[in-house]
């Protein structure tokens, strides 16, 4: 398949894929007699592991070491299974934190008339004044 056709697959513009690819994101991606990029199943679940780990907030740095270290071979097993893990808990902290957000959130909405109103009347007739 082509980029277009993985583009549509994987939910990445064609400009994505191509950077993912130049930074190292992605393994290189085989090309066809004219140099054009040849998608397979291969190719495309590279592309959608590294869209989920940043969608999950895992820095580019991070997937770039772990597509690194595949290439390096089974003697980096233990490296990519402790990245992946480090991805794991960075991705587990950051839900954490969604999860505090969203409460506190929930809280301000489930008490708005006796707090949060206060608080917006507050601002809006002292113009941010204490």
């Amino acid at each position: 398949m082509n980029i277009k056709e993985a583009a549509g697959i994987t939910n990445l513009t064609p400009t994505t894929i191509r950077y993912y690819e130049r930074i190292g994101v992605v393994p290189t991606i085989p090309r066809d007699q004219h140099g054009n990029r040849i998608f397979g199943n291969l190719q495309i679940q590279w592309l959608e592991l590294s869209r989920d780990l940043r969608n999950a907030g895992i820095h580019i740095e991070t997937i770039i070491d772990y597509v690194r270290l595949v290439e390096e071979g089974d003697d980096k097993m233990q490296a990519r299974v402790n990245l992946l893990n480090e991805a794991r808990e960075e991705i587990e902290n950051n839900i954490a934190d969604l999860m505090k957000t969203l409460n506190h959130l929930q809280y301000k909405i489930d008490n708005y008339d006796t707090h949060l109103l206060n608080i917006e009347n507050k601002l809006i007739n002292h113009n941010g004044e204490n």
